[in-house]
């Protein structure tokens, strides 16, 4: 099995950082093949919106990272993306590059309905923010990120397992039992 870890947060040793090195560990314990990536670390130009890569199956710009980690999408069995709840979304850098891999996530049939390129693709959601459980969820923080990560792969074919939604992280720093809720969600893969 090969599992692709995409970290969306730009702090290396915050909660979604440790959160995904336990199930990294969990993954390769099961002898999976792991391949982590960590947005920050991508260098990744913005969608311009020209939709060409609609009609041409590539993206017109110089190729940077998306296209490498979309290289690794392809190849993945199962995508663990870890993203930290900005407003009750994405950050902005993991929403440029969904948006700079849209042509190899979704393709489209020629009457423009939109058609899954990862059929049979599964996917694992792990989402921290610093709203009190359960206002994070109540008042859609981690919740909304859930939402739209939800709707970017349920449109290109991956099943969500599984979703994680960590809140509190400033005043309650994570457990044992958190690390335990993604280890767990790996040995169900």
């Amino acid at each position: 099995m090969k599992i692709l870890i995409l970290n969306a947060s730009p702090r290396p040793d915050g909660s979604i950082s440790r959160m995904l090195d336990a199930a990294r560990f969990e993954a390769e314990a099961g002898g999976a093949q792991v391949f982590t990536e960590s947005v920050s670390s991508l260098r990744i130009r913005p969608c311009t919106g020209c939709m060409r890569c609609r009609t041409g199956g590539r993206c017109v710009l110089p190729d940077d990272d998306a296209q490498r980690l979309l290289a690794l999408v392809r190849q993945c069995d199962v995508w663990i993306i870890g993203s930290p709840c900005y407003w009750g979304n994405m950050p902005g850098t993991l929403k440029v590059l969904f948006d700079r891999m849209v042509y190899g996530l979704m393709g489209e049939s020629p009457s423009g309905m939109p058609r899954p390129l990862h059929k049979g693709k599964r996917a694992i959601l792990i989402t921290a923010c610093i709203t009190s459980w359960p206002f994070n969820v109540w008042f859609r923080q981690s919740r909304g990120t859930v939402r739209a990560l939800r709707e970017i792969l349920r449109w290109s074919g991956f099943r969500v397992v599984k979703s994680i939604e960590r809140g509190g992280t400033r005043t309650r720093p994570l457990t044992q039992r958190d690390l335990e809720r993604c280890r767990r969600a790996v040995r169900k893969l």
